[in-house]
């Protein structure tokens, strides 16, 4: 199922898409070849992945608790 989305996104066309593919790919960590490729299906549903992570955290915690895990994690980083 995931695959056939991703052909999707992939095929789209217009602005939105290619924003959307650009959104994606950001999310994934991955880097693409400078002036070579805009995006790769692997990346795309990396990207994707991600992506359906995050709304489910927004759905599960209240804005509260996710700035108090926010806080939590900044400890570690610095």
């Amino acid at each position: 199922m995931a695959c056939v989305v991703i052909w999707e996104i992939a095929a789209a066309e217009g602005k939105s898409a290619v924003e959307f593919r650009a959104f994606l790919i950001k999310l994934s960590g991955r880097q693409m070849k400078h002036n070579k490729v805009l995006y790769t299906n692997p990346a795309l549903l990396a990207g994707l992945w991600s992506f359906i992570s995050m709304l489910e955290a927004l759905q599960t915690y209240s804005s509260e608790q996710l700035e108090q895990m926010k806080e939590m994690a900044e400890r570690f980083f610095l």
